[in-house]
């Protein structure tokens, strides 16, 4: 079974139908949706392989329907409540470009993970946010060691080039060398940052993954698959014909390439073709949905 310990919140998404015009109206349409990294990787995941989703909600209507939501897309759902649910307000871009404005709510108040929900995950995956602040941190480090000594495999997205600078970028790096993922993935600027890549080759912090696998995500420029510091495989991304939102992109990439490598072991070149498949699902539809 796949695991995803993480965030899980409401997304407000803006799909601006004309350029931001500050002090008065911007014509727009808005859109009530599932969000959170952790939760849009599970919710794609589900349908393709056995899932778990793992995190915290607040005792309200907003986290009783996001439960419910992951539960009818097949998701095995553990959610401890307290505090209130999580919401991001999503500005999308007439060129599907994001601006976010999070307030994690809920998803930064993970306590204390009962063992029975780590029982049976072959690889759990999760993302930088879950170390970004509150509880949750020492929730998920406590958990990891967990899944390791029972011979699950680590997957973790870097997430975002914010929550590395609000880090710095030696102290993002130790975090991620103490976890000791077998997958790392992030985009391009991301990468870039941390110097795991440069200009598309191996950079010079890419040794401190040590053997892990680094998929290095380029929007519509090819993925480089990374591994033991060398590049293994470059694989282009078909062409999309609509792209008009990017919330939700990297997850499901994330699903896709995980879902793939569980169900048909490790083959980069066709792990990576189903996570560009998926993703291409979902950049054309409203939030993290690809229906």
């Amino acid at each position: 079974m796949l695991g995803v310990i993480g965030d899980v919140v409401q997304d407000v998404v803006v799909w601006q139908r004309e350029e931001h015009r500050p002090g008065t109206d911007t014509a727009s349409d808005v859109f009530m949706t599932r969000g959170g990294s952790g939760a849009n990787v599970a919710a794609f995941a589900a349908s393709r392989y056995p899932t778990r989703f793992i995190g915290c909600v607040g005792d309200d209507l907003g986290g009783f329907v996001l439960g419910r939501e992951l539960t009818e897309r097949g998701v095995d759902v553990r959610l401890q409540t307290r505090g209130r649910t999580g919401m991001i307000v999503v500005l999308i871009a007439p060129d599907g470009e994001r601006t976010m404005y999070p307030s994690r709510g809920a998803s930064e108040q993970l306590q204390t993970i009962d063992p029975d929900w780590l029982t049976g995950l072959d690889l759990v995956h999760v993302t930088a946010y879950s170390f970004a602040s509150g509880s949750t941190p020492d929730a998920v480090g406590a958990a990891l060691p967990v899944v390791r000594a029972a011979g699950g495999r680590l997957s973790f997205d870097v997430s975002s080039v914010g929550l590395i600078q609000h880090y710095g970028v030696d102290r993002f790096l130790g975090l991620v060398e103490s976890l000791r993922p077998d997958i790392v993935t992030a985009n391009a600027d991301e990468s870039e940052l941390l110097g795991l890549t440069a200009q598309g080759q191996p950079g010079p912090a890419l040794p401190r993954l040590g053997g892990a696998t680094l998929l290095a995500r380029a929007g519509s420029e090819p993925t480089r698959v990374f591994r033991a510091g060398r590049l293994l495989a470059t694989i282009p991304v078909p062409p999309v014909a609509v792209v008009r939102d990017l919330t939700g992109a990297g997850d499901a990439f994330n699903a896709g390439y995980l879902t793939d490598l569980l169900a048909h072991g490790d083959d980069p070149e066709r792990n990576v073709a189903a996570a560009h498949a998926l993703a291409a699902r979902v950049i054309g539809r409203a939030g993290a949905t690809e229906k």
